[in-house]
């Protein structure tokens, strides 16, 4: 079992440093899946628990990749102090509404989304991405509903993150730097909020609240391993590759989790 968490691990990992989106569209319905498959945990707790995990472990992951991409000078520190405030508030709520949310609807949920997110990344590909810099409010706003959606789908905000920091006169290689800086800040606050709104009602063993422990170190491990490598494919490609290879990805994940039901 503890082999395939790391094969998790390692795909999400290297999509953490390639993509900036933290990996959780790999870890999220690849836990979802195991947890269910192997009977592990009721299936009224699957998607809550396979959220909460991932983002546990995508904090292990996004630091390795922040320190590559901090090498790189890929990190708009600027962006990241406007953005973080909105996107922790955000986490909050978020862990507050998975928390209440039936899983079965958390999963339909993580589907559409995936399927607005991929649509809007490969017809937006010829995008100009240097446009007029948002205003300081707008910022607060559009963080706070990217944290809380990020939250939600345990995904670690790089969906929705880079698209907006694009729209901040930032290009492809310091949109996904900056995301992984901000998902880091935000991704800690999430866990937090996810292991204490568990202890309520969940009793698993090698758990704390929806936090599954075993599952949190192969994927930690294998993804802090391999997001270096993600990070070093990113800096060779141009942008446009890598909106494609994001976009097509997310729709074959989306359609996986719709034919799972």
């Amino acid at each position: 079992m503890f082999a395939i968490y790391l094969v998790i691990g390692a795909l999400s990992g290297t999509l953490a440093g390639m993509l900036g989106i933290g990996g959780g569209v790999i870890v999220v319905p690849a836990l979802a899946f195991v947890f269910a498959h192997f009977n592990l945990m009721p299936a009224s707790l699957v998607m809550q628990m396979a959220i909460g995990t991932s983002l546990a472990a995508m904090i292990v992951t996004l630091i390795s990749a922040l320190r590559a991409h901090s090498l790189r000078g890929n990190v708009r520190l600027d962006l990241v102090k406007m953005l973080l405030p909105g996107l922790i508030v955000g986490a909050i709520l978020g862990a507050l509404i998975a928390h209440k949310l039936p899983s079965y609807y958390l999963k339909i949920f993580f589907s559409l989304f995936l399927f607005f997110m991929s649509g809007r990344l490969l017809l937006a590909i010829q995008q100009e991405e240097v446009r007029k810099m948002p205003s300081r409010f707008s910022m607060m706003g559009v963080a706070t509903g990217i944290g809380t959606l990020s939250s939600i789908l345990g995904a670690g905000g790089g969906l929705l993150m880079i698209p907006f920091i694009l729209r901040c006169r930032a290009s492809m290689h310091q949109a996904a730097g900056t995301s992984v800086a901000c998902g880091v800040g935000a991704g800690i606050v999430a866990t937090l909020s996810f292991m204490f709104l568990g202890m309520s009602n969940v009793v698993i063993k090698d758990s704390t609240g929806y936090i599954y422990w075993p599952a949190f170190f192969g994927v930690a491990l294998a993804s802090m391993l391999f997001a270096p490598i993600g990070t070093a494919v990113a800096h060779k490609l141009p942008a446009s590759v890598l909106r494609r290879v994001l976009g097509i990805f997310l729709l074959l994940v989306a359609i996986d989790m719709l034919l799972t039901h």
